[in-house]
């Protein structure tokens, strides 16, 4: 039997957050009538902003399951997309929807179409292309199989008279929601139609937020209405590509390697790492069978041509020892040999073509993680092109990182002449942001290393030298004391809800939810009525948000029960009582968990690794751990700190990274969204051992609340500039510097100093004499 697919921790806290914005938007509506910009209701705007193979549409259906009942058009402009969407949604995803939910593609049946305008409950999902509504794109298109599916257009298997956009519009008896995903391709028009529907809401999966005509002025008149701001704000998540990285979704370096050379040792190279791959896959035992991408400019011969470049790359890799039955050619070229493999679709590929001959075509709806190579036929002076194709090489088969690093990383081959290959790489990093970088901490190392062999750096090792024991004990989190609270729950989750505790308060008499004919007002208030929830998956959530270890500590039966087998409106007496429930579980582990020494065998330590630097510019340090970090380590007060630590010539010191191969504390108490504190530098002095970070002033304060924790070993201390008043809330911007560090059976307290080096000798003072 095959295991049913789970959410990772930074997809359900990904989820939870936009559909409790979604949530309290309907509430906010419901209470004090919609906000409107002239006679339109202002929409709920979702954004989710993450990297190719995050599991956006995982996330995204575990919103629109908290949304029910509604219906939502789902749409795409890639079909192979929409084509995925709509297998993975009926197939691998399905549990994470209603039992229930409907899930029908382009085109519904008579009976699909009525269910979906009429029916009052449940949860409708219909999968469609941009080009089946987009009216711009039927203008010439009569008489088309295009026209057939324009919704704009009557049909007499959908309602007659009235075209199935109009009916969408006015006389479904549920709330309507639109996502877009891939919504980077959208356009103003296209949105503006969209926005003609009257959705409730919209949930857009693209790395820009919408705009344009009415999304500005709807932000404008959001950004005037502080609830709805609030509420806009919590509306919008980034995922981490760190967090992405770390659950092995992704492969972690992207290898740029570049040939000044003709197409042939391109070829020859491909063919050669393929069959690297291949053989590392067999010596580790990894079920993958890695594939090579050949991606072309041209479909058919140019002028000068005899033969086309597909045909060209066909022969080459048969020449060289390739079976025809592993090439497959996905271009619209003409002439092919007798025995090559045309495919017209992305559905025709099989697993056993493993060198894929294609154009941009796989720009988007390619799926296959096992795509470890991209060679780019022709000679090119920009990256763009590069960029476009990239994210279908990123992820990372069976989801987990290997042994070997070649089955970690992908690979591009590119021909570039070598006077601009530089800027080709730094264009590619800054197109790869998204992937490179967690810009929520830009100065972050990268999530996703970009290599190239040509420029390929050295690592820095640690110091053979060192004459101080530079291992630190790892740490976990302990038992918490919660059994009082889990026989609370249990006690709960025995006697169920009455009825009326479950409907929002204010609301109780609504029995029959009409979206028909009914004012703004009292349509949001019946939309904010009808949106549930399962109680025993919302206090687990609850809890989750909270305090993530918390929620790890809680046996899944937990949650089982009369009461939470209950469905309940968001804003209800039973939500209310569930939140506070979550609340003071989560309370009664941060107050009694602890920080505990790791007893696991070979885990018990840690020590630092080589320096890998991602730049280089370096800067090079007496008293480091290593002789020298790349210079994009350091912003400039970090860089301050360094070099006062350095010329103090006490200790050793190190740039702690941040993740991978750092050094990583876990916290008791989540602050902001990090569950693991990485502190900027580790110094070890006289023995000891001092988690020393620089940080500013705007987060200071949460810093003292979560991240002070008293520990042998290391140390912990804050240092920022300026002087922090006593309970941490301001700063003066005066010279010097406040040092806050734990204190015994006291409160922190901060300590001013003049300058950075009189703070690291309050931390270790000088011995006497």
């Amino acid at each position: 039997m095959s295991s049913v697919l789970r959410l990772f921790e930074f997809q359900e806290n990904a989820a939870t957050q936009i559909a409790e914005a979604a949530a309290d938007w309907m509430q906010y509506y419901a209470e004090d009538g919609p906000l409107i910009l002239g006679k339109t209701p202002i929409p709920f705007v979702g954004h989710l902003k993450a990297v190719t193979g995050a599991g956006k549409t995982p996330i995204l259906a575990k919103i629109v399951a908290d949304l029910t009942p509604a219906i939502v058009l789902w749409t795409s402009k890639s079909s192979a997309v929409a084509d995925q969407t709509y297998q993975n949604l009926n197939g691998k995803y399905a549990h994470l929807l209603p039992p229930g939910t409907r899930v029908v593609r382009e085109r519904p049946s008579k009976s699909e179409w009525e269910d979906l305008i009429e029916s009052g409950t449940g949860l409708t999902i219909w999968v469609t292309t941009v080009g089946s509504w987009n009216e711009a794109e039927f203008a010439d298109s009569k008489g088309s199989e295009a026209a057939r599916l324009n919704m704009h257009r009557p049909h007499p298997d959908w309602g007659g008279d009235k075209s199935p956009w109009d009916q969408l519009r006015s006389m479904p008896q549920r709330p309507l929601w639109v996502v877009y995903d891939e919504s980077h391709n959208q356009t103003t028009t296209q949105l503006e139609q969209l926005i003609g529907l009257r959705p409730v809401g919209f949930l857009l999966a693209s790395a820009t937020p919408p705009t344009g005509g009415q999304f500005d002025r709807f932000a404008e008149v959001v950004e005037g209405d502080e609830r709805a701001r609030d509420i806009a704000t919590r509306g919008r998540y980034q995922v981490s590509t760190r967090d992405v990285v770390e659950n092995e979704l992704l492969k972690h370096t992207i290898m740029v390697e570049n040939f000044d050379s003709d197409p042939d040792q391109l070829l020859d190279a491909t063919v050669a790492l393929h069959k690297e791959l291949t053989e590392a896959a067999l010596a580790e035992g990894a079920a993958l069978t890695p594939k090579a991408l050949y991606i072309v400019e041209r479909s058919n011969p140019a002028k000068d041509e005899i033969i086309s470049r597909p045909v060209a790359i066909w022969e080459h890799l048969r020449s060289r020892g390739v079976p025809a039955e592993e090439i497959a050619i996905y271009t619209q070229t003409k002439v092919v040999p007798d025995d090559a493999v045309r495919v017209s679709s992305l559905a025709e590929l099989q697993p056993h073509h493993t060198h894929i001959i294609c154009n941009r075509a796989l720009q988007e709806g390619w799926d296959d993680p096992e795509a470890y190579i991209e060679y780019f036929d022709d000679e090119s002076n920009s990256y763009i092109r590069i960029a476009q194709v990239i994210g279908r090489a990123l992820r990372q088969p069976g989801a987990r990182h290997y042994v070997d690093d070649r089955l970690n990383t992908s690979t591009l081959f590119v021909r570039v002449p070598n006077r601009t290959f530089e800027g080709i790489v730094d264009g590619l990093k800054a197109e790869l942001a998204l992937y490179a970088l967690d810009e929520t901490n830009p100065g972050a190392n990268p999530s996703i290393r970009i290599k190239t062999r040509k420029s390929q750096l050295p690592e820095v090792p640690v110091k053979s030298d060192l004459d101080t024991d530079v291992t630190l004990p790892q740490y976990v989190l302990g038992e918490a004391e919660l059994d009082d609270e889990k026989k609370k729950i249990q006690a709960m989750s025995k006697t169920p809800f009455a009825a009326e505790d479950l409907l929002a308060e204010g609301r109780k008499s609504i029995q029959k939810i009409s979206l028909r004919g009914e004012d703004d007002s009292t349509r949001y208030e019946q939309i904010a009525a009808s949106m549930r929830r399962k109680n025993g998956e919302y206090l687990r959530r609850r809890v989750q948000l909270r305090a993530r270890h918390c929620a790890h500590l809680l046996e899944p039966e937990l949650f089982t029960g009369p009461a939470f087998d209950q469905w309940a409106c968001s804003g209800s007496t039973a939500q209310a009582i569930l939140s506070e429930r979550a609340d003071a579980v989560a309370e009664a582990f941060e107050s009694t968990v602890e920080l505990v020494p790791n007893q696991i065998n070979g885990e018990e330590t840690w020590a630092p690794s080589a320096h890998t630097p991602t730049a280089d510019k370096y800067h090079a340090f007496n008293n480091a751990v290593h002789a020298r970090y790349a210079q994009n380590q350091f912003n400039q007060e970090e860089l301050e700190f360094a070099k006062a630590l350095d010329s103090l010539n006490r200790g050793v010191w190190m740039r702690n990274p941040t993740r991978g191969d750092g050094y990583g504390i876990l916290l008791p108490v989540k602050v902001g969204t990090s569950n693991t504190f990485y502190p900027d530098f580790l110094w070890w002095v006289d023995g000891e051992c001092f988690a020393i970070d620089p940080t500013g002033k705007h987060i200071l304060e949460e810093k003292v609340r979560g991240k002070l924790l008293t520990i042998d070993r290391p140390k912990i201390a804050f240092l920022t500039r300026g002087k922090v008043s006593a309970d941490f809330h301001n700063l003066s911007d005066t010279d010097g510097f406040t040092l806050v560090r734990p204190r015994k059976n006291r409160a922190p307290a901060p300590e001013y100093v003049n300058t950075i080096e009189e703070a690291l000798s309050r931390l270790a003072p000088l011995p006497a004499g």
